[in-house]
């Protein structure tokens, strides 16, 4: 077995524990320079050597990946300060060990979005991140940059790629070879190599990585962060670095690395794998934060779907020979398997690639098998627990910080907490952490302070930015959107504010951007947005969420902004207006399609919603917080309850909008029997006996989704397959039994 180099935290980091922060000598002038302009980074040698037995007529190449850890070292989740079951570097390195105890020759790949998300910013100043050292430590061979890996100043990107001690590929960042460093050059100079060669016992194995040519639209008002750097289409990048890969070395084996969705903005997995069926045996994929394995078929459709040939109830998914055929190197080429082994450490994908010397003496593939290795039973590794042990002991403290005390509900149930159906705050715990009973948060469905805090702070940051900039002609906000990313979310009456609170409420990085936009554009966004919504039907007692969206495109809209959501009507669909939003009026006048308006949003929206479908341009871009002490949106909520000691309930009240099927709430978030729409009128009518078994938990919702599990099916009273029955719903079950019955 290959036991892991454990170490000590280094003594930069160590500093950093004590005290360091941005003003003391910065990071990359200690041990990392900035990478050289027009340079391309080297890691690592051309050819990595694993093992050297050149006797062998047959092995197995066991190739090993993890994808979008979002900064989680640890089992332990620090917006909800909890351990968590199925996360975390830590489990993933025990099966690391037990796999490398069979496979010393094991390659080990990370398929990006590693070091943002989960507290990980607060160690963004240490010369090298503690995610990247854990990698080290666990000796990681191969790194593909995600787009969340260009979320922060230019200086964190590169000291970290240089402090990675495997290599770092990806083939399609090159440098902008108009930039003034690179102008004397008449090709794009590779970022970084697009791909690598490891040498098994004499077979070849090519990894060729992709990061999301989308990196500069969702990183649009941060230029720096990707500066002097240009992202190139996918598929033919893909492609080019094969061709150069088997012209300069004619592996055995090829390998697609890939930080890319399935169907994603632009050029998706389906499309690589349709394209390049070919060219690749095995694609490794992040980025959707799902858990899969699928084949797709030389030629196939590149709107998907790819072909599931993941085994039945098997409790660490493998791959179903039955379903996949068979594959080996006579029909290599007319197809490729595909793996993603979900977020956050979920599980560690494994290929296993059989291959046998033909009378030639060259490598042929006999057979691939590939197997997702889930975590939820797995115990931590003791050396990364202990080389993460200040780490995790610093973002405890940190998420602990009392701040101030909330006064008042912020959710508008009975009891005031998450829950719709419940008024329960109790949440299911599945592979992906936690969810509500029901995934159907109050603040979803209707305006409630929890989100309106979000949207006030925006509006606040903004407006004090516009008094303090003489050159800025605007002084208000008309509309800020904000969305509700976590059913975790939500502030009870008398609780305790803690730091962690922040996080949990506004989990990403983002910054603040205020822009004009015309009306018409405004009025297409808010379709947009609740296109996250299925249309409601008679008969139904909830809502339910387009499983295609995700929860985090789900805004709502504050500021002197009145209007009203009819789920009825018809959604915003490719080449088709949405007819549901009914916008009364803003700044006290009738809405104006042809006014200009000004809206305050997260840089995320304006860079990969805004600009893409053409509502605003550049030059619409009034002011961002980039240059603002603090810049994160989430950290704003936390100065702000710093400065008033705690938040305040009636402080965040602004009953601006309503669902039709809902009714328009008062103050209180109660709707009067006069105003009460459809929803609410059947629960205590005709559909009040199913609300009730909801309610009691005796039956559950159909929950769908990979990545983020909600309500795909609306309860419905004359649909009998709208809902399921609680297989642990009997007299005397507990509380966590019946939610555990209606898990995934």
């Amino acid at each position: 077995m290959k036991p892991f180099k454990i170490a000590a935290l280094s003594a930069a980091v160590m500093m950093s524990l004590a005290g360091c922060n941005s003003a003391d000598k910065s990071a990359e002038d200690q041990d990392h320079p900035p990478l050289a302009e027009c340079k391309t980074l080297y890691n690592a040698p051309e050819i990595i050597v694993k093992g050297n037995n050149q006797k062998l007529t047959a092995q197995t190449i066991t190739i090993g990946a993890t994808g979008d850890m979002h900064g989680r070292i640890r089992a332990y989740d620090y917006a909800l300060d909890r351990e968590v079951s199925s996360a975390g570097l830590s489990k993933i390195a025990t099966l690391l060990k037990e796999e490398r105890a069979n496979n010393p020759d094991m390659i080990m790949i990370d398929l990006g979005d590693s070091v943002q998300g989960n507290s990980a910013e607060l160690f963004n100043d240490m010369p090298i991140h503690p995610v990247v050292e854990t990698m080290n430590l666990m000796e990681y061979d191969l790194w593909v940059p995600g787009n969340h890996e260009f979320d922060f100043e230019r200086s964190f990107l590169d000291r970290n790629l240089s402090g990675f001690k495997g290599s770092v590929i990806s083939s399609n960042i090159v440098w902008d070879q108009n930039s003034d460093a690179c102008s004397a050059n008449n090709e794009n100079v590779p970022f970084l190599p697009g791909f690598q060669i490891f040498d098994v016992n004499g077979a070849r194995v090519a990894f060729v990585g992709v990061t999301p040519a989308m990196v500069p639209n969702w990183q649009a008002s941060n230029p720096d962060n990707f500066r002097n750097l240009a992202f190139k289409a996918e598929v033919e990048s893909i492609r080019n670095a094969i061709d150069e890969a088997e012209k300069k070395y004619q592996p055995d084996v090829v390998i697609a690395a890939l930080h890319l969705g399935r169907l994603e903005a632009g050029t998706g997995t389906y499309e690589v794998a349709s394209e390049l069926a070919d060219k690749i045996d095995v694609i490794f994929m992040g980025h959707e934060h799902a858990q899969f394995i699928e084949q797709m078929e030389f030629g196939g459709p590149v709107e998907g779907p790819m072909k599931d040939i993941t085994a039945e109830n098997a409790p660490s998914k493998v791959e179903d020979k039955a379903k996949s055929g068979v594959y080996n190197d006579a029909n290599r080429h007319t197809k490729v398997k595909v793996i993603e082994p979900g977020k956050w450490g979920w599980a560690l994908a494994k290929a296993e690639i059989k291959l046998e010397k033909n009378d030639d003496g060259r490598w042929k593939i006999v057979d691939t098998t590939l197997s997702n290795l889930g975590v939820n039973e797995v115990n931590e590794d003791a050396g990364v627990q202990e080389q993460a042990r200040k780490v995790h002991e610093k973002s405890v403290e940190d998420a602990r910080q009392k701040i101030g005390n909330v006064e008042g509900n912020f959710t508008n149930s009975s009891t005031g907490y998450a829950d719709e159906a419940t008024g329960e705050n109790y949440y299911v715990t599945d592979k992906d952490g936690a969810r509500l009973y029901t995934t159907i948060h109050h603040g979803k469905v209707a305006d409630m302070p929890l989100v309106d805090l979000v949207n006030k702070v925006q509006i606040q940051k903004v407006e004090e930015a516009f008094s303090h900039n003489a050159d800025i002609k605007y002084t208000q906000v008309d509309v800020s959107a904000a969305a509700l990313f976590a059913d975790t979310s939500n502030l009870l009456d008398g609780q305790v504010y803690r730091k962690k609170d922040s996080s949990n409420l506004y989990m990403y990085d983002n910054m603040l951007v205020a822009v004009k936009i015309q009306g018409k554009n405004l009025k297409d966004y808010m379709e947009w947005s609740y296109s996250y919504l299925n249309a409601w039907k008679e008969g139904d007692i909830t809502v339910s969420f387009n499983p295609d969206v995700r929860p985090y495109n789900y805004d709502q809209f504050d500021g002197t902004i009145q209007y009203e959501v009819d789920l009825s009507k018809a959604p915003r669909k490719e080449g088709h207006d949405g007819q549901r939003v009914i916008i009364r009026e803003i700044a006290g006048k009738p809405f104006d399609a042809d006014a200009t308006y000004v809206l305050a949003m997260n840089d995320y929206r304006y860079g990969s919603t805004m600009l893409p479908n053409g509502w605003i341009t550049k030059e619409d871009k009034i002011w961002d917080s980039s240059n603002e002490k603090t810049y994160a949106v989430r950290d704003m909520l936390t100065d702000l309850v710093k400065e008033q000691g705690g938040l305040k309930r009636d402080d965040f009240v602004n009953q601006n909008w309503f669902i039709t099927q809902y009714g328009k709430a008062d103050d209180k978030g109660v709707v009067a029997d006069e105003n009460k729409g459809d929803i609410l009128t059947l629960r205590e009518g005709k559909g009040k006996a199913l609300w009730e078994r909801l309610q009691n938990k005796e039956i559950c919702v159909m929950v769908e989704g990979e990545r983020n599990p909600s309500i795909a099916v609306s309860v419905n009273i004359h649909d009998k397959n709208s809902w399921k029955e609680n297989p642990n719903f009997r007299e005397g079950a507990t509380d966590e039994e019946l939610n555990e019955g209606c898990s995934l």
